[in-house]
């Protein structure tokens, strides 16, 4: 009989948290790890990992040999790497503790190496990877918030893998977040994240959605262990390719390394956060968000364009146009539409415009 695929993930779908765990308690949870084979297990949480996965944009890449990983950004907790060699980017990497212990993180960079080399057929597949590594402070989580299990276990004689990537024979940890018990503050570097991702936009000057393969987090345990939280991330979507050989490429990398750095340096002025926090969409969902980030968008360019932008005219009155089709008075009287609830639909040839605008005035200013 065929093996069953189900996993944690699967079991605990409608057993979703909050990430606060308002809903949840220390009782409660210990009823729903029993429940699913699950021990209450003491540790002490010092760090946390997020892996990102995304689809470089706007590339059709045909290189002339192999083509080594690509730093284009690189702090204590952050860095950016543009490949074309998912598994070996990980396996290469001296910065990735996520993947040295987390067998999903293991399972599921290969999946998606597979499958992405799959869908594109006629060019290589190009990546962009944002590793997080983040020290915490200590905090003992020792109640009840944790559980442990196999990571393949035995169900009426068949064996049911737990966890993604699950081996026989080892166990995984999975920590709860409850209303009454310990939680570790996570870190917040999404700023950084928007600023990568906003350098790669710009520097490929594309509008759209940049394609989030993977996300996956986990805790750290003070003797390294790898700890999966009971909440989990989604994906995106994209399009808009631009033809590249091997040396236009790597220049393209480099301008990218060199703007995101020049970005960075004005990321503390409040304007400039902004505008860089609203180019980044993980996904369009419905029309009122699309119509939210336009004038979200709007107003970032308006507040930037003159004192970091260096634009010299009136960004909301000028009849120039700087990229795409329509001019930045034009832009701007469709914000006015959308504010007044002159129009109930997102007119997507606006949004696109709004983006390639932002993308040309950053380049000018910072690549």
């Amino acid at each position: 009989m065929a093996k069953k695929q189900r996993t944690v993930a699967d079991r605990q779908k409608s057993l979703q948290p909050t990430p606060e765990g308002a809903g949840f308690t220390l009782a409660g949870v210990r009823r729903m790890y029993a429940g699913v084979g699950g021990q209450e297990f003491h540790c002490t949480i010092n760090g946390y990992c997020r892996t990102q996965i995304f689809e470089f944009p706007g590339i059709d890449f045909h290189p002339d040999g192999d083509e080594p990983h690509h730093t284009i950004y690189s702090s204590s907790l952050v860095q950016a790497v543009v490949t074309t060699n998912l598994v070996s980017c990980f396996t290469d990497s001296t910065f990735s503790r996520h993947y040295a212990i987390s067998p999903c993180l293991r399972y599921m960079v290969k999946e998606t190496d597979e499958r992405v080399k799959s869908q594109k057929k006629d060019s290589t597949p190009v990546f962009l990877v944002i590793e997080e590594y983040n020290q915490l402070p200590s905090v003992e989580m020792n109640k009840g918030e944790c559980s442990i299990q196999g990571e393949v276990v035995t169900v009426d004689g068949e064996k049911v893998t737990m966890l993604h990537g699950g081996r026989d024979g080892e166990e995984f940890v999975t920590a709860w977040p409850t209303a009454d018990g310990a939680w570790p503050e996570l870190p917040d570097n999404q700023q950084t994240v928007n600023l990568i991702l906003a350098g790669v936009r710009v520097g490929q000057q594309t509008p759209e959605p940049i394609k989030k393969h993977l996300g996956l987090e986990c805790l750290v345990t003070d003797d390294g262990r790898f700890v999966t939280m009971a909440h989990l991330t989604a994906s995106a979507r994209v399009s808009i390719v631009t033809a590249m050989d091997a040396t236009t490429y790597r220049e393209r990398l480099s301008e990218i390394g060199g703007g995101i750095t020049a970005i960075e340096q004005d990321i503390a002025a409040p304007h400039v956060a902004l505008l860089v926090n609203a180019m980044y969409s993980d996904e369009h969902k419905d029309d009122s968000y699309r119509r939210l980030r336009y004038l979200q968008l709007w107003q970032s360019l308006a507040d930037a364009g003159r004192p970091y932008l260096k634009y010299k005219g009136d960004i909301r009155e000028d009849k120039a146009v700087v990229a795409g089709k329509k001019t930045l008075k034009e832009l701007g009287d469709y914000r006015d539409d959308i504010a007044h609830w002159w129009t109930d639909t997102i007119d997507e040839n606006f949004l696109a415009d709004l983006q390639r605008t932002i993308n040309e005035l950053m380049r000018r200013r910072y690549f």
